[in-house]
């Protein structure tokens, strides 16, 4: 083995190993006297035997596990889905390369090769989140939707093996790494269902100290999805990302600028907000903040955004008696809870 070659580092999963093969197989096209190699590390929350055969996603902890290793000098690189993601990532550690965005849609999988408008009413479809559930909820009413939890693995046992479930939602990218796409019935269009922001994008991850590196990765780096990925970013971080909501988000770059949209679905069955904001590629982090804000200026939204952080229904508040009577105190305690600074400007 080339002991200067650049190692990649990634999990004993199925999932991480193909990820980080698709940014290696390209690396190796356009720079083909490159030397390369993987550096396959134990998951710190999996046993190894289960992590070898699994098709999980990385959580948290295997997130911030891959950035300490990278830093520690274990690998030089390391390859995630940018929807994985927590930021600020660890210090000394930045995004260093954004390949094309892969499919960034949502892919129906079923054993019965129907189309989710053919799928009998009472049909049971499994969700990976409130983001798709509560979106699909309310242009599907005659399905159950089940929210899932054991990340891909676990949703296709129960799809294909023990047949608990009559239709799946994922994300295509995964769905497309793993090669599943046999028993892929249709993908959403965005229009029908918005996917989680950074859906389909990889992100390469180096040391913020590691000059050469990005010149190394440059023939691999698409400054559209980079884009798309800052005004994704952006959005999510004028919420509370380390809390599951029923937010969708997806931006996209032409020649003409960026468009990023929008949705907030709500446990009740309904899409409370759907908004867009359109501008110059060059702001897309701007663009994705101001679309946050329009988003939390609706009290429709807010209230979608509520039920799913407080199902059981928010904690006593000793002030609510003094609560202006013209005023929701659910929606005061949301406000307060997501740090605005007083009320959020109006939409244009």
């Amino acid at each position: 083995m080339n002991a200067n070659a650049i190692s990649f580092g990634c999990l004993n999963t199925q999932l991480a190993k193909d990820q980080t093969k698709v940014v290696l197989d390209r690396l190796q096209e356009v720079s083909p006297r490159l030397a390369v190699r993987l550096e396959v590390v134990a998951s710190p929350v999996l046993p190894a035997q289960l992590a070898a055969s699994s098709f999980l996603v990385a959580d948290a902890a295997e997130v911030e596990f891959i950035q300490t290793e990278l830093l520690r000098g274990a690998f030089r690189l390391a390859v995630l889905c940018a929807q994985d993601l927590t930021l600020p990532l660890c210090d000394g550690v930045r995004i260093v390369a954004v390949p094309p965005r892969d499919t960034p849609f949502d892919a129906f999988l079923t054993r019965q090769s129907l189309i989710i408008d053919d799928m009998p009413e009472g049909s049971v479809i499994g969700a990976l989140n409130l983001r798709s559930r509560t979106q699909m909820q309310a242009l599907w009413p005659g399905l159950v939707f089940r929210q899932l939890r054991g990340g891909m693995q676990s949703a296709l046992e129960a799809l294909l093996r023990r047949c608990e479930l009559d239709g799946l939602v994922a994300p295509a990218a995964v769905v497309e790494h793993l090669g599943l796409q046999g028993i892929v019935a249709e993908i959403f269009n965005p229009e029908l269902i918005l996917p989680s922001g950074g859906q389909g994008i990889l992100a390469v991850l180096g040391r913020a100290d590691d000059s050469e590196i990005a010149a190394l990765l440059a023939p691999l780096h698409s400054e559209p999805t980079e884009r798309e990925l800052a005004a994704e970013f952006a959005f999510l971080q004028r919420f509370a990302r380390d809390l599951e909501l029923p937010v969708g988000v997806l931006a996209r770059c032409t020649d003409d600028g960026l468009t990023v949209s929008s949705a907030v679905g709500s446990a009740a069955g309904a899409i409370a907000s759907l908004q867009q904001r359109e501008g110059p590629a060059e702001q897309a982090a701007i663009l994705g903040t101001e679309l946050a804000e329009a988003i939390l200026a609706h009290d429709d939204a807010l209230i979608g955004l509520l039920e799913a952080d407080f199902p059981e229904g928010l904690p006593a508040d000793d002030d609510e008696q003094d609560q202006e009577q013209d005023q929701d105190p659910d929606l005061a305690v949301l406000k307060e809870y997501l740090e605005l600074d007083g009320e959020p400007p109006e939409p244009e």
